[in-house]
Parts: structure tokens; sequence; C-alpha cells
């Protein structure tokens, strides 16, 4: 009877100690995996860009952004090869991404201007961001649910060329910083969306 009753809270300890190690940690089990597929971008500057470095430079700043501290949202990067919305909303749905970035680069006008418009000549209306005159590259991104019209994000960067006298900005080095600006605004804001997303 003495060897039992030594035996049983031996054997009930050991049970507890092998539930403990077979539960899974309970963080690790709230984490929540984004998909995005990044498309190429779109090009309507006077900006050289080559394509699928852009493309990759912000897979890179979201991947650096991976996971964040105190979030539960993980966030992985798969690149598309489509530029237009429609085309690279069908693929990002083949790839089974949970949401498509979409980028667009524009030019900032380097001098004000007029234009004729139904009052009259009127100033040429300045983009928003644009209070430096360096700042001549806009990129404006949208990041799309597929299988829906509207965007859940909406924003524009505007980067600084690498000499505003420049005749022919470098393209690459200045889309450089708007991949950084792109994807921190974008893993900043699907953490703020997490709980509509979860």
């Amino acid at each position: 009877m003495s060897r039992i009753t030594i035996l049983f809270p031996l054997l009930v300890t050991c049970t507890s100690l092998l539930t403990a190690q077979q539960q899974p940690n309970v963080s690790a089990s709230k984490l929540r995996s984004v998909v995005i597929g990044v498309a190429l971008p779109q090009n309507q500057s006077k900006f050289s860009v080559t394509y699928k470095w852009a493309r990759e430079q912000i897979i890179r700043n979201l991947k650096a952004l991976r996971t964040a501290p105190k979030s539960s949202l993980t966030i992985e990067t798969v690149p598309l090869e489509s530029a237009m919305k429609n085309e690279a909303l069908q693929e990002g749905a083949d790839k089974h991404c949970d949401f498509v970035l979409l980028t667009k680069i524009e030019s900032f006008s380097n001098t004000g201007g007029v234009f004729v418009g139904p009052e009259g000549i009127e100033p040429t209306p300045t983009l928003p961001g644009n209070a430096d005159p360096r700042k001549e590259m806009a990129v404006d991104f949208s990041v799309v649910h597929p299988g829906h019209p509207n965007s859940i994000i909406d924003g524009r960067t505007a980067s600084p060329t690498d000499s505003p006298s420049t005749t022919a900005p470098s393209g690459d080095s200045t889309f450089e910083d708007a991949a950084s600006q792109i994807a921190l605004r974008v893993a900043t804001s699907l953490r703020k969306l997490k709980l509509q997303i979860d």
C-alpha cells in the first residue's frame, strides 16, 4: 500500500509534465499569416524604372517587416508578373494571395503652371505631399483583396531624386526610397486592420 501511495503522486506529476509539453504555445497558436501578392509597378512618369527590380525592392522591405513585436500578424510575399489591376488580382487569386499590392509611379511637376479649365485659366494643382521641390517622384499604392473591387489601403509616397537639376534622374535609386515607405505603411496598416482580417 505504501508503494502505491508513493507511486501515485509520481505518476500524476509525470503525466502533468507530459501534458504541458504537448500543449502548443498560446502565442504561436494565435499567429495569423497574410499573403500579399506584389504586382509589377505601372510607370506613368518621366523616370526610367526597372519593373522587376522595383517590385523586388518592395518585397525585400516587406520581408524585413514580416513580423513585429506585439503583433500576431506575419506577412508573407509573393511576386506577381502582372501590373494592371484586373490581371494582377486574377494572378493573386490563382496564387492564393489574401491581398494584392498595386503601385503606380508618377512625376511631380517641377514647376508651377496653368491649365485651361471650365472656369478659364487656373493654376496647376499641386499633388499632395509635394512640399519639397526635390520630391519629384510620386508612387500611388493600394492594397486590394482579390474578388473585391475596392481597396482596403490607399496611399501616396513622395521621394527625392538624386539631384534636383538632373534632366534624367535615376528612377531606380529614387524608387528605392519609395519602396521602403510603401512597405512600412502597408505593413503598419495591415496590422491595424488585424481584427478585420483575422
